[in-house]
């Protein structure tokens, strides 16, 4: 912080800061501060001029409609500070341009922040910190769910990670449903539950599972060929279930509606 005579160097770090733009509001703050604390008769006229790199905190501190605890305070601060005959200005600097206070700032955050004496200025945590380290956490206790369960061995080849499932956009239908969970109604299934004699697919050439259907079955063939076309630009065939349900789900998911499973059921070859 520069005044017509001296430059001043203070450094706050926030307990509870878990974004940049939480960072950039409490500096914004402590400044106000810091201005509002010296000795305004020497100071003449009294105007002051914030610069900051960060964009989105002045854009907040502009939108009204954002209650956020720093920005309030910092509005708060203005108010008082204007009664009190100040005039502040806000400006925006272009950040790791060489601009010299900027510089000097970020010099400044980085050395306060590894220093033993630290003088907390903020320690509140953000409503939206909160809810993302909730969420953070409810995700992690889901996936130890996911790891220790011996069910849903269907739905891990596809989904072996908790948040390959959140991170993915499916329309889900019956059929699809099915075959992620593991129930569609294929030969070696009906087979499991004694509702067929054998599993043999109706091609002879191996079991009727999910996988054979999928990868091998001679009656699938035509079907699976708009799969391979899809990906002869991208990778390989056979590709992994992981990647046809995130990167690929719309052919595969064409491919799934295609399938007859009623007509696969059948004893005719």
């Amino acid at each position: 912080m520069w005044t017509s005579s001296e430059s001043l160097d203070y450094g706050y770090v926030g307990l509870y800061i878990r974004t940049c733009n939480q960072a950039e509001q409490l500096a914004i703050l402590k400044v106000l501060e810091t201005i509002e604390s010296m000795n305004s008769l020497s100071i003449n006229p009294r105007t002051a001029t914030i610069f900051t790199d960060s964009r989105v905190s002045l854009d907040s501190l502009h939108n009204v409609n954002n209650h956020a605890h720093l920005a309030e305070e910092i509005r708060k601060k203005v108010t008082s500070m204007v009664r009190a005959k100040w005039k502040i200005k806000f400006s925006c600097v272009k950040a790791h341009a060489g601009i010299y206070g900027n510089e000097m700032a970020d010099r400044l955050a980085k050395e306060t922040a590894r220093s033993n004496g630290t003088n907390y200025g903020h320690s509140r945590i953000s409503i939206s910190a909160i809810c993302r380290e909730a969420a953070e956490e409810a995700v992690q206790k889901r996936q130890e769910q996911w790891t220790k369960t011996s069910k849903a061995e269907a739905t891990k080849q596809y989904f072996p990670t908790v948040m390959e499932r959140i991170g993915t956009k499916i329309n889900l239908s019956p059929k699809l449903t099915a075959v992620l969970s593991g129930h569609c109604k294929r030969r070696a299934y009906l087979y499991r539950f004694n509702l067929r004699e054998d599993a043999k697919c109706i091609c002879d050439k191996d079991d009727q599972t999910m996988d054979h259907l999928l990868f091998h079955c001679t009656k699938t063939s035509t079907q699976r060929d708009l799969i391979k076309l899809h990906l002869s630009k991208q990778k390989n065939w056979p590709t992994n279930k992981v990647e046809l349900i995130t990167k690929h789900r719309k052919v595969f998911s064409e491919f799934i509606e295609s399938i007859d499973f009623y007509l696969l059921q059948k004893n005719d070859k």
